[in-house]
C-alpha cells in the first residue's frame, strides 16, 4: 500500500530542488525530505522553547484520619507540575487545572532560572490561568495571525513532562470541534503527562493553540516501569480564536465574563427498550426559572424540556450550563424546548452570570485532578459522541459537498 506524504507549502519551500521528486521514487530522497521535515520542525522548536516554561503548584494537604491514629498524621506538601506559555514577557498562560487551589505557584525557564509566580486571574469554565512572573523577562510567543487552523494543518506541540523534562512533538489537526463559545482542536501530537498548558505552534512558530489533555482513557496509556503513564498520541487544544479573548479579559480584569439563563435544570433520559440497557439523555428539564431573566422573558415555564442551545442539541443540564456560561453576556442565542410534546423555539439575550465560580464545577474544584477539570472529561466524550455522529451521516449521505 503506497503512503502519500504532503507537507505545508512553508516545509515543502524549505526542501532543496528535486527532493520532493526523489521523495515520491523512494529510497534516500525519501530520507532526505523526511530529514528536511525534521531539521524545519527543530528549528520552529528552538525558537520557540525559551517561551515555553514550567509551572510548578504547590499545595498543602492535611493527611486524613485513620482507623489507626485517631487523629490526622501530618500534612504533606503536594506538587502538580504542567506546562506555560509566555504571552508577554512576564505573563503566562497554562491550564486553571494546573495552578487550582495552589498556596505558591513557581515557574522554571528553560535556562533554569526558577521565579514565584502571581495568578492574575483563573478560568475554570475555559479551563485557563494566567501567571506573572515579576521577576523574570520571557521572549512572548505571538498569537497566530490569519484564518483559523484547519484540519490537516501541521502542529508542533512544545511543553514539559511531570519530570521537568522538555518535550516535543508534531502532529496535525485531526478535527475542529465548535460548541456554543467556543472551538476546540483535536490533534494527533503525542501529549505527555504534564502537557496540560503546553504551546501548540502553527508551522510559522505562533501560538495557534493551547494544549489542554489527552483524548482516550488513562487506563488505555498504560504505565511505565516506574510507575509514571505514558505518552498517549491523540490530544485536544484551545485554538487562538477562543484563547485570545479569555487571555485579555483575564488580563483586563482578572476574571472572564460568562453568560446567564436563568434557568434551574434536571436531566431527562429515555430508558432503554432492553432490560438494564443504558439510557440515552434527552435535554435539560426545566425545574425552575430566577424571575425576572431572561428564561423568564422568553416563556419557558417548569416542565419545558431544552433539547437544542444556539443550534447544538442539547442532551445534559451540565452540557447547557457550560455552552451557556462560555457564551459572553449580551449575545443573542436560540433556544429549542419541547412542552407537552409540542416543539417551540425563540431567541432571548443572556445576561452576565452572577457567580464567579459555577456550582457545575464547584466539586471538581474541591477535588482538582492532574489532568483537569471533569469538564475535560465531558468534553472528551462530546467530542468522541460528535465524531461518531459525522461518521454516521457520512456513510448515510456519500461525501460532503464542496
Amino acid at each position: 500500500m503506497a503512503t502519500c506524504l504532503t507537507l505545508p507549502r512553508a516545509l515543502r519551500a524549505a526542501i532543496p530542488a528535486g527532493a520532493l521528486a526523489l521523495a515520491l521514487a523512494g529510497g534516500a530522497g525519501a530520507q532526505g525530505t523526511l530529514s528536511a521535515l525534521q531539521t524545519d520542525v527543530d528549528q520552529i522548536a528552538r525558537r520557540a522553547r525559551p517561551s515555553v516554561v514550567t509551572v510548578f503548584a504547590v499545595r498543602t494537604e492535611s493527611a486524613p484520619k485513620t482507623a489507626v491514629a485517631a487523629t490526622a498524621t501530618a500534612p504533606h506538601v503536594r506538587t502538580r507540575v504542567g506546562s506555560g506559555v509566555a504571552v508577554e514577557e512576564n505573563l503566562i498562560l497554562t491550564t486553571a487545572s494546573v495552578v487550582l487551589q495552589a498556596e505558591r505557584t513557581l515557574v522554571s525557564t528553560a535556562n533554569g532560572l526558577q521565579a514565584e509566580a502571581e495568578i492574575v486571574g483563573v478560568d475554570p469554565v475555559f479551563n485557563l490561568a494566567l501567571l506573572r512572573v515579576p521577576t523574570l523577562r520571557l521572549p512572548p510567543l505571538r498569537f497566530a495571525q490569519g484564518r483559523p487552523a484547519r484540519v490537516g494543518d501541521w502542529v508542533v506541540s512544545l511543553g514539559t513532562s511531570y519530570n521537568a523534562q522538555p518535550t516535543q512533538s508534531l502532529g496535525n489537526v485531526a478535527q475542529r470541534h465548535r460548541e456554543p463559545g467556543q472551538w476546540l482542536l483535536q490533534l494527533t501530537n503525542t501529549v505527555y503527562p504534564g502537557n496540560s498548558g503546553a504551546a501548540a505552534l502553527n508551522i510559522r512558530g505562533e501560538l495557534a493553540g493551547l494544549v489542554h489533555g489527552e483524548l482516550g482513557s488513562p487506563a488505555l496509556t498504560g504505565t511505565a516501569s516506574d510507575g509514571e503513564r505514558r505518552p498517549w498520541g491523540t490530544s485536544f487544544a484551545m485554538p487562538v480564536e477562543t484563547l485570545r479573548p479569555v487571555f485579555e479579559s483575564l488580563k483586563r480584569e482578572g476574571r472572564v465574563r460568562h453568560g446567564y439563563l436563568g434557568v434551574k435544570t434536571l436531566a431527562a433520559s429515555l430508558e432503554s427498550d432492553r432490560e438494564g440497557g443504558p439510557s440515552t439523555p434527552i435535554g435539560a428539564l426545566v425545574d425552575g426559572i430566577i424571575g425576572g431573566g431572561p428564561a423568564d422573558r422568553l416563556g419557558l415555564r417548569p416542565g419545558d424540556l431544552i433539547v437544542a442551545y444556539d443550534g447544538e442539541r442539547v442532551e445534559t443540564p451540565e452540557q447547557l450550563a457550560r455552552w451557556v456560561l462560555a457564551t459572553p453576556p449580551g449575545r443573542t442565542v436560540t433556544l429549542v424546548w419541547v412542552r407537552r410534546d409540542i416543539g417551540y423555539n425563540g431567541t432571548v439575550v443572556l445576561k452576565e452570570s452572577p457567580e464567579r465560580v459555577p456550582q457545575w464545577l464547584a466539586g471538581a474544584l474541591a477535588d482538582p485532578q492532574p489532568d483537569g477539570p471533569r469538564k475535560i472529561a465531558e468534553l472528551e466524550r462530546e467530542i468522541r459522541r460528535l465524531s461518531q455522529e459525522l461518521g454516521r451521516l457520512k456513510d448515510q449521505s456519500g461525501p460532503p459537498p464542496r
